[in-house]
């Protein structure tokens, strides 16, 4: 028994397939499936695999062995980290970001990571926020920044580390903050008119369909239309509605003649999170610079004494 089968057995159990484990690894399949059979013969007899479905999944004594896996590798890293963390890291940082944040959030944290670690390269990336903590979970990305919501799960393994308190708002051109009366917008009052929406993949875009769903309301998507900015300034001229973080609404060139409506059966606060893997690595010098510079950039007044 090796730290390498090792960690093959958990890349496959994590991942659930041979294929995706051995992305992960950087390996061949057959070297990766090598790896694993390497470990269950270490084991013994009983099957830590049940083969006869597909895919195939871990018995009861592949779950007690993971568990005791995963904390094998995160002793191993702990002590891997401890030899190299004072060491300037090199090498490919890979980092997911939401979409609609990127101007946002990324633009000054980044610019202090490449001037403090002039020795790693960046490769960043977009995605909804789904899939870049998939990304991490199956170890495509070192750490990503998503937008969450309460409908988001954080698999057990990863770290989701709160940047900055966000609530995504419902925008339009043509109604006024609040009704006549000054009461609040329901969603009813919305019923039928023309959304201007991210296309399906999009966690806000979900949750704003069920709330209609739960009140049996039908929504109309006047049209599909990939990122905030642009769906803002669409609205800006021609009216309808939209459903945009409330900070990127208010750094917006076009937010001058939108309004965010006051609805009262629509709230939607969310979390602009890091998520990362729990297992120390050669890069958390840089990640917990990366999460420094985004609490402030979110935040400037978290620093203070």
């Amino acid at each position: 028994m090796n730290i390498a089968d090792i960690r093959a057995f958990v890349a496959a159990a994590e991942t659930g397939s041979v294929n995706r484990a051995a992305i992960r690894l950087n390996l061949t399949q057959p070297a990766t499936t090598r790896r694993i059979q390497n470990f269950e013969a270490a084991i013994g007899d009983d099957p830590l695999f049940d083969r006869s479905v597909k895919p195939a999944a871990l018995t009861a004594l592949g779950n007690h062995v993971l568990e005791h896996c995963r904390r094998v590798l995160t002793a191993v890293a702990e002590l891997e980290a401890c030899a190299t963390r004072a060491a300037d890291p090199a090498g490919e940082l890979r980092i997911g970001i939401a979409h609609g944040l990127g101007e946002m959030v990324l633009t000054t944290p980044l610019d202090a990571l490449r001037r403090t670690f002039p020795r790693i390269r960046l490769q960043v990336g977009s995605n909804w926020s789904t899939a870049l903590i998939e990304d991490i979970r199956n170890g495509a990305l070192d750490c990503a920044v998503g937008l969450l919501t309460d409908a988001h799960a954080v698999p057990a393994g990863l770290l989701r580390i709160s940047l900055g308190a966000e609530q995504v708002v419902i925008v339009s051109a043509s109604r006024s903050a609040s009704r006549r009366d000054g009461s609040p917008w329901r969603l009813r009052d919305l019923a039928g008119e023309s959304w201007f929406l991210n296309p399906p993949g999009c966690g806000c875009r979900a949750a704003l369909v069920r709330s209609f769903d739960r009140q049996q309301l039908p929504i109309q998507v006047g049209a599909e239309i990939f990122g905030e900015d642009l769906q803002l300034s669409l609205l800006s001229h021609s009216g309808g509605l939209g459903l945009v973080p409330r900070r990127q609404f208010e750094q917006s060139p076009h937010r001058h003649g939108l309004n965010i409506l006051d609805v009262l059966d629509f709230v939607m606060p969310a979390t602009v999170t890091l998520i990362r893997n729990a297992i120390p690595g050669r890069f958390d010098p840089a990640i917990e610079l990366l999460t420094s510079a985004l609490k402030t950039k979110l935040d400037p007044g978290s620093n203070r004494t």
